[in-house]
């Protein structure tokens, strides 16, 4: 499955993994394990819905934005399985490409729903820009925004 309807149904899986990621990392730390293997799992979801999406979307922007997005978050991933703290930073850091991608995959929701593309946009804006907060303990800021696109992506598959 790709295009449109691979991208959605791999960002939902995202998304739930995201869930749980935020959790585990709230309770335990970015250094257990298990938080880690989703956390490189979702490198591995991010390749796809990538793939998926530049199919439906064809922008070459797109194209070009999403490999360092994702490979600035695997090296994150690398680094805390390193034991390196400063790989929390460069996760995060890495999803602040997470709205500017999304813009190019909205312009495409919008057509479907303009109100629901727009939830989508902002809930993924919201997610990344407060992931940082994480590191501070605060790890239900993004996990809110990130169930809130989750609800948005899901009122999506259901439409395409």
């Amino acid at each position: 499955m790709g295009g449109l309807g691979g991208g959605l149904w791999g960002s939902v899986a995202a998304a739930v993994v995201i869930l749980a990621v935020l959790g585990m990392v709230g309770l335990y730390g970015v250094f257990y394990k298990p938080a880690l293997v989703l956390m490189t799992a979702l490198v591995a979801i991010a390749v796809f819905v990538y793939l998926s999406f530049r199919s439906a979307l064809g922008d070459r922007r797109f194209s070009l934005l999403g490999p360092p997005v994702i490979g600035l978050s695997a090296v994150g991933v690398a680094l805390l399985w390193l034991g390196r703290p400063e790989g929390a930073g460069v996760v995060a850091a890495a999803y602040f490409g997470e709205p500017v991608l999304g813009y190019f995959v909205y312009r495409m929701l919008a057509s479907i729903d303009k109100f629901w593309a727009l939830v989508f946009l902002t809930s993924a804006a919201a997610y990344a820009y407060s992931l940082p907060a994480v590191l501070l303990g605060l790890w239900a800021v993004p996990a809110a925004a990130d169930f809130v696109k989750l609800v948005a992506l899901l009122y999506f598959v259901r439409r395409v």
